[in-house]
């Protein structure tokens, strides 16, 4: 399994903005690297703070990220923050790594051919690129109208596509085919 990730993997499988992720690196909350390195630990912190969906103090956030890579680090199932708020350390854990690893496994059937697509990460035995797909997504089209366009394509292949197309942001300018004169 990949122990590091970057903001934009770490933000794409927690399902929040990058640029919370970003914020939480520029406060020094979670250790940055250069590159900005995410390690697991920082994963299950985010995943903890979009589950609670209230704003903490910088200050809190700092001790709380500390706390539960500790509690991480001696296998504590729960990490007990204040009185009645326990976060389950397992639980958490347990999800991402499911996830994570489905997510690895299923993005190693894609095919990557600079012959196909312009060398764009397609869907295996087909044209149709994972992109194509999480932008449809992200811009708000319903699963059900993909299935309906994109019979062959897998659940997984729906969920994970939007991970993808936001873990793995397109860099650069578009592609133009056109000669100049």
């Amino acid at each position: 399994m990949n122990n590091v990730f970057t903001p934009t993997e770490a933000a794409a499988i927690v399902q929040i903005p990058t640029k919370r992720v970003y914020k939480e690196l520029e406060y020094a909350i979670v250790p940055s690297s250069n590159p900005p390195r995410l390690p697991f630990e920082a994963l299950v912190y985010l995943r903890a703070l979009k589950e609670v969906d209230f704003t903490f103090s910088v200050d809190f956030r700092t001790v709380l990220y500390k706390r539960l890579v500790d509690a991480i680090a001696h296998n504590s199932s729960s990490l007990e923050i204040a009185r009645y708020f326990i976060l389950q350390l397992d639980a958490i854990s347990n999800e991402l790594l499911e996830l994570i690893n489905r997510f690895n496994r299923w993005k190693e059937g894609l095919v990557t051919n600079q012959a196909i697509m312009g060398g764009e990460t397609i869907f295996p035995n087909s044209r149709l690129t994972v992109r194509h797909i999480g932008t449809m997504l992200e811009r708000g089209e319903s699963k059900e109208v993909i299935r309906e366009d994109y019979h062959y394509l897998s659940e997984e292949d729906i969920e994970f596509a939007l991970i993808y197309t936001r873990a793995y942001p397109a860099i650069g300018r578009p592609k133009n085919n056109q000669v100049s004169s």
